[in-house]
């Protein structure tokens, strides 16, 4: 099993989960590049180079096909391993990457675009710390070139649409009900277009569900990664 982390986040995220799923399973929970204490990428990454840096990763542990978990920015980077390369199954959980609601996001990517030149490890900080729960000491390096090539990488983020009709995987997708960054909505519309999937909607959960509602969180995902079905 391997732990992707959302936008800002880094291992520490998973510290619970890791310890529930280590169990039954070996769980890897890595710093994506640019988050976390490690190093960012020389230039602004797309998810597809991501991904591929995922799939070197998965190449020297020799992993066939991974089970992978990725929330929100990290469940983009799964999707994409999971549309291009061997993969068991695929947990998506508050995870976007739609493009018909994006009139706020590209509001907020002009704002940031302008700002990240300025006060570009002002602006990281405060961006990141949006997709952050309290709950947890997030280990990181920020300085100003870090902060301007991760900005850049978020700028550069879109939809996924023909991504996701491109996975057959067995795919789980759980989302918040009360989730203010990424809505159930977007859940259900990433349900449609993936054939071989199954959605739960945490009904008192924000953003992190693994953190708000961990038993419930844990309980569908322990039996979706036994058998597949729910």
């Amino acid at each position: 099993v391997i732990l992707l982390h959302g936008w800002g986040q880094s291992h520490a995220f998973w510290t619970e989960l890791t310890k529930q799923l280590s169990k039954n399973n070996s769980v890897y929970a890595l710093d994506i590049p640019g988050f976390g204490l490690s190093q960012e990428p020389q230039t602004a990454w797309s998810i597809k180079e991501y991904a591929t840096f995922l799939h070197e990763f998965v190449s020297v542990l020799n992993i066939e096909k991974p089970i992978l978990i990725g929330h929100s920015f990290g469940g983009r980077i799964a999707a994409v391993y999971a549309a291009n390369y061997p993969t068991e199954k695929l947990v998506l959980y508050s995870t976007s990457g739609m493009t018909h609601r994006l009139l706020v996001r590209n509001i907020e990517r002009q704002l940031v675009n302008v700002l990240r030149f300025v006060f570009p490890i002002s602006i990281y900080r405060f961006h990141s710390s949006i997709f952050k729960p309290s709950s947890y000491k997030n280990d990181i390096i920020v300085n100003r070139r870090r902060a301007k090539t991760m900005l850049a990488i978020y700028q550069n983020l879109s939809g996924l649409e023909q991504i996701y009709l491109n996975i057959t995987v067995p795919t789980l997708l759980i989302y918040g009900k009360r989730d203010y960054i990424v809505s159930e909505a977007v859940g259900k519309s990433i349900h449609q277009l993936i054939n071989n999937s199954q959605l739960v909607i945490l009904q008192k959960s924000t953003h992190f569900g693994h953190i708000e509602e961990m038993r419930k969180f844990y309980s569908i995902l322990e039996k979706f990664l036994k058998d597949s079905s729910l």
